[in-house]
C-alpha cells in the first residue's frame, strides 16, 4: 500500500465546485443541448433501415 495515492488527501481549499456567480453562468447553454433520447433514437432508425437495406439486398 506505500505506492497508493489517495487524491482526497491533497485539498488545501474549498472545490470549485458550484462556486460560480449568476453573472458568468450560462443555463442557455443546457437549453440548447439535445436529449441523449433524440441521439438513441436516430440510431435505432440508422440501424433498422441498415437490416431492411440488408434483408432486401
Amino acid at each position: 500500500m506505500a505506492g497508493r495515492y489517495d487524491d482526497d488527501d491533497d485539498w488545501v481549499g474549498t472545490p470549485p465546485e458550484g462556486r460560480h456567480s449568476r453573472d458568468r453562468a450560462k443555463p442557455e447553454f443546457w437549453w440548447t443541448q439535445r436529449p441523449p433520447q433524440v441521439a438513441f433514437a436516430g440510431v435505432v432508425v440508422v440501424v433498422i433501415v441498415l437490416a431492411i437495406v440488408l434483408a432486401l439486398g
